[in-house]
């Protein structure tokens, strides 16, 4: 397929499904970001992260183990929100939507909001393109591999460990301006939690950089497999999986609601707190329900998260 139709395919689903929605629901309309919810689950994901560095302040190094999966699991959540920032999704006005992110979002997770928005948008403009999407992973696949086979290979790979580690310092378009900025946020956090208490100030950034090369780095590298590696490019819904969240699983791999990949795809701006009741109306159209790849599972189970990995679809 060539760019031109990959791109007529791109817009052909968006418009087929909302369409469809219309149809079933003459006065539906886009639901809202809601503020309060994305503060709400902001201050939750920073709390979590504080409260872990104090348990390994007055506990010690026991809980290593724990505290660097528990660390890594809201740096993907903070990540998750991020995401939301960048389509404008954490609320209805943007400045505050971009207050939000500058302050809270992107500069711990070494991240500059703009970069970060236009790479993403190129992401979904381009979904599939070798050339133009940013975030395409490119098959790996050996003759005989399994699906953790994949997995271990590009959790191995210098690029995308670099990458969970230094984020888009990593990036050659990053300017100095940004890269500024970043540091400057740092500094003045660091700075900040050491005039009250050196010791957690220092236990903070060494947990923080400890969780993005373990436990962030282990699921991030799951979570972007899970949303297109191995499936066929051409199309919204022929390269996006749809994974709702099922439990333990679902808090630990996609926070807040991203394993709703698909429907995000199909509705880019429908904020985060919203998809799992627009992914149940969606599956009432024969439109979604007949073509959507829903992953009922992570590992096992057809479909699963994982099919289509492997060289032998597993």
């Amino acid at each position: 397929m060539n760019r031109s139709d990959m791109l007529s395919s791109i817009h052909a689903d968006r418009i087929a499904v909302k369409q469809a929605i219309l149809a079933r629901h003459p006065g539906w309309q886009r639901p809202k970001p809601q503020t309060w919810r994305s503060v709400r689950d902001i201050a939750f994901d920073w709390v979590t992260v504080f409260a872990s560095v104090w348990v390994m302040h007055r506990v010690g190094w026991a809980t290593t183990p724990i505290v660097l999966v528990v660390i890594g699991n809201r740096q993907r959540a903070l990540g998750n929100l991020l995401h939301e920032a960048s389509h404008g999704n954490l609320s209805p006005n943007r400045r505050t939507n971009d207050y939000l992110a500058r302050l809270f979002l992107a500069p711990p997770l070494l991240n500059s909001l703009r970069l970060y928005r236009d790479l993403h948008a190129r992401h979904h403009a381009w979904l599939g393109d070798a050339q133009r999407d940013p975030d395409l992973l490119p098959s790996i696949t050996r003759d005989g591999d399994r699906w953790y086979d994949v997995y271990v290979r590009y959790l191995t790979q210098f690029s995308v460990f670099r990458g969970s580690l230094i984020g888009h310092f990593a990036n050659i378009d990053l300017t100095n301006y940004q890269r500024l900025g970043i540091v400057a946020w740092w500094l003045t956090t660091i700075l900040s939690l050491a005039a009250i208490n050196l010791h957690f100030a220092i236990l903070l950034v060494v947990l923080w950089l400890g969780s993005r090369a373990t436990a962030f780095h282990a699921i991030t590298t799951f979570r972007e497999m899970t949303d297109h590696y191995g499936l066929e490019r051409g199309s919204i819904f022929g390269f996006t999986r749809e994974i709702p969240d099922h439990g333990l699983a679902s808090t630990l791999l996609h926070p807040h609601h991203n394993g709703y990949h698909l429907t995000h795809h199909l509705f880019p701006t429908i904020p985060y707190h919203q998809l799992p009741n627009l992914h149940k109306q969606l599956t009432q159209l024969d439109e979604f329900a007949d073509r959507a790849e829903i992953c009922t599972a992570y590992l096992v189970g057809a479909p699963s998260s994982v099919s289509r990995w492997g060289a032998n679809h597993g």
